[in-house]
């Protein structure tokens, strides 16, 4: 089986268990990357929309959320559960798709960039984007540098603190749905920062990234 179906399948099963935890490492980036959504922007692309959690977001604050994810079980939650008007759930592999030139406004994807050729993504966006568009990029990096394992490290703590607070024990997963997190990782690859900086320079001069606390960075771009 090719990577990219063993990906596939395995986002199909984690979808059959059902909601995301109230508190997991992307949802609670969620505020931080609408927060940068342009003013006046029409037009979301959301790659990687899993179970539509951030699509339902942005929908009240886009007029149109194009959310794309290439496990069909994905997509059948998110319509069942955060469907919206102005969200076209769209199930395929965006690698596969064609959007014209300069016809989006944002374009965001949490936890799905390293499952994708990196620069392609970035030129995708440096073409896609409308002026004054904006890339919103959260994803996982792999601890390389003191900083990395200083900050990545002190994570330990507030997150067992998080789940307790939030999803009522210290793992936000049960043991079932841990395993098949964990079965998922191991054919992950995750980038450095020192990598992904060296990338977004060469492709996307002025892009922003940040190293953020709980084994994530975002990436954010804006086309001028």
């Amino acid at each position: 089986m090719e990577e990219r179906d063993v990906i596939k399948a395995d986002f199909n099963e984690i979808a059959l268990l059902g909601p995301e935890p109230a508190w997991n490492h992307n949802n609670c980036y969620f505020p931080y990357l609408l927060r940068r959504i342009p003013p006046g922007a029409e037009t979301c692309l959301d790659i990687g929309c899993g179970k539509g959690e951030l699509s339902a977001l942005l929908a009240e604050r886009v007029r149109k959320v194009v959310a794309v994810d290439f496990a069909e079980n994905m997509i059948a939650f998110a319509r069942r559960e955060n469907a919206r008007g102005n969200i076209e759930y769209v199930p395929g592999d965006i690698l596969e798709m064609d959007f014209p030139p300069a016809s989006l406004d944002v374009i965001i994807s949490t936890a799905t960039a390293h499952h994708l050729p990196f620069e392609w993504l970035l030129e995708f966006a440096k073409e896609k984007l409308r002026p004054g568009g904006r890339l919103l990029l959260l994803d996982l990096a792999r601890a390389r540098t003191v900083a990395d394992y200083i900050v990545w490290g002190a994570a330990f703590f507030p997150n067992a603190a998080m789940n307790l607070f939030k999803n009522g024990r210290l793992h936000k997963d049960d043991p079932h749905a841990a395993e098949l997190w964990r079965r998922h990782g191991r054919h992950d690859t995750y980038m450095t920062l020192g990598e992904i900086r060296r990338l977004a320079e060469k492709h996307l001069p002025g892009a922003a990234v940040r190293r953020l606390l709980f084994w994530r960075y975002s990436l954010i771009w804006e086309k001028r």
